[in-house]
């Protein structure tokens, strides 16, 4: 009627993200912004030998800078529900061509292949593409953290590598649930497995920062895999990134 106003949902892509999803993207655009400030020191790193890095001699450098070696491609209108197309797309703009699979990629396997079972083709790419992406940041953020002093145990980082592969397998399989709908039983299963992981992983988070303390890493791994304090830093103003 003449005079009178309707309230009108606003379009799905007008919508706000949730706080939650803010946070991340933050978080993510943090991550991007340290990759690119420390590009030079990271592709030095592929000369040096691990013991000059701080790190473990089981790892090869060049398996942490190379691209991720990814079999089938993904599903990038997934991967882009999932808030996750800079995390695939910078290890294939920087990363080097050489080939390489070492501790962290077969670390985060473990994770993909426990999230993806019985999925289908499209979707266990894209979770596999997410965790392989995961292994080459973990890698970079190993990488140049040696100017905290701190030394790095395998075991530690294949550690941290897990835990920011399980965070970016879960937001895989959250978005196909928000965009496939929740008809899927085997989808529901997957989501569900991870879920229970992240309530494994949170007992040991304490112990795995304590470790990785003062490292660049910490804020990958906090901000990567969903646990009660998962943003506690940025949602304190002191966020990664603001002095760099």
């Amino acid at each position: 009627m003449e005079g009178t106003t309707t309230a009108m949902s606003p379009p799905e892509t007008l919508r706000p993200a949730s706080v939650r999803d803010s946070w991340q993207a933050l978080a993510d655009g943090l991550h991007v912004q340290r990759v690119h400030l420390h590009q030079d020191q990271w592709r030095r790193a592929a000369t040096l030998p691990p013991d000059q890095l701080g790190l473990p001699a089981e790892l090869d450098p060049i398996d942490l800078v190379s691209k991720p070696v990814l079999v089938v491609p993904c599903d990038d209108d997934l991967i882009g529900a999932a808030g996750l197309t800079p995390w695939i797309e910078v290890p294939y703009r920087l990363g080097h061509d050489r080939t390489a699979s070492g501790p962290l990629t077969l670390a985060v396997d473990e994770v993909a292949r426990m999230l993806a079972k019985d999925l289908d083709g499209g979707l266990e790419a894209a979770v596999h593409g997410a965790t392989r992406s995961s292994a080459w940041w973990v890698g970079v953020f190993a990488v140049i953290h040696h100017e905290s002093g701190r030394s790095a145990s395998l075991e530690m980082l294949q550690s941290a590598a897990r835990a920011v592969a399980l965070g970016t397998g879960m937001r895989v399989l959250r978005a196909a649930l928000r965009t496939r709908g929740e008809d899927s039983a085997v989808l529901r299963a997957a989501y569900c497995r991870a879920v229970a992981e992240t309530v494994v992983l949170e007992a040991s988070l304490p112990q795995l920062l304590g470790e990785i303390g003062g490292m660049r890493l910490t804020d990958l791994v906090t901000t990567s895999v969903p646990w009660r304090g998962q943003f506690t830093k940025y949602q304190s103003g002191t966020g990664a990134g603001q002095v760099e």
